[in-house]
C-alpha cells in the first residue's frame, strides 16, 4: 500500500499528539503531574479519566520511566497538531501498545534512527517587552491585562503568565495577548472586561 494511502489509526495519532503537547520541553512528568495537565491543564478528561488514561499510556508502553517521572516511548519528530484537534477521551483510555501499531512508511526511517533533540521553541514573554516582529498595539498593554485577571480570577500575576505562556505553547500559532484572553476565559471572566482592561484608563 502506497504512503499516500497509508491510514495510521486514530487512536495512536491522538496518543502521539497529546504526548507531544504535555513533552514539549523535553522534561519527564510524572504520572500526576500528566494526568493535571490532561485535566485541569487542557480540559481533556476529568481527573479520574486522566489518571487512568496515564497508567493505561504507562501499561501499554507508550511511556517510559526517566529518573522519577516519565517520556514517551517513541520518537515523535514526524507529529502534527491541527489548531483545532482535541483528543477523544476512549481512544487515550483504550489505546493498544504501540508496538501492536503499524509502521508508517513515511516516518520508518525517522523511528529507526531517532533525530537529535531540538530545544522547544520559547514563547514570546508575556505581559513583557513585545517581541521585535510585533507592532500590535495589544502586546504593549499586556502587562495591564495580567494584573486584571489576576486580580479578577485570585490568581497571581506568576501564575497568570505561566497559564498563558502554556495556552501559546499548545495553541501555536498563537499570539501571547491571545494566550491571556483564553486564561481569561478559562476563569470564567467577562470577556468585555477584558476588552476594557485594554484600555488606555485601565491600571495593571
Amino acid at each position: 500500500m502506497g504512503a499516500g494511502l497509508f491510514m495510521w489509526p486514530m487512536d495512536a495519532q491522538d496518543v502521539e499528539r497529546v504526548l507531544v503537547v504535555l513533552f514539549r520541553s523535553g522534561v519527564p512528568m510524572t504520572a500526576s503531574d500528566m494526568a493535571r495537565e490532561m485535566s485541569f491543564g487542557h480540559g481533556w478528561l476529568g481527573i479520574d479519566e486522566a489518571d487512568d488514561a496515564v497508567a493505561h499510556l504507562i501499561d501499554t508502553g507508550w511511556l517510559k520511566p526517566e529518573g522519577d517521572g516519565f517520556l514517551p516511548n517513541k520518537n515523535l519528530e514526524h507529529v502534527t497538531i491541527p489548531l483545532s484537534w482535541m483528543p477523544r477521551p476512549s481512544r487515550l483510555l483504550e489505546a493498544s501498545s504501540p508496538t501492536e501499531q503499524p509502521v508508517r512508511p513515511d516516518v520508518a526511517e525517522a523511528q529507526a534512527v531517532p533525530a537529535p533533540k531540538q530545544a522547544a521553541p520559547v514563547p514570546a514573554k508575556v505581559g513583557g517587552a513585545a517581541p521585535v516582529e510585533s507592532d500590535d498595539p495589544r502586546v504593549r498593554l499586556e502587562g495591564r491585562l495580567v494584573g486584571f485577571i489576576a486580580r479578577a480570577s485570585g490568581l497571581d500575576r506568576a501564575e497568570v503568565k505561566r497559564r498563558a505562556a502554556r495556552k501559546q505553547h499548545a495553541l501555536r500559532p498563537c499570539t501571547s495577548w491571545l494566550g491571556l484572553a483564553l486564561v481569561a476565559h478559562d476563569q470564567g471572566l467577562d470577556m468585555n472586561a477584558i476588552v476594557d482592561a485594554l484600555s488606555p484608563n485601565a491600571q495593571a
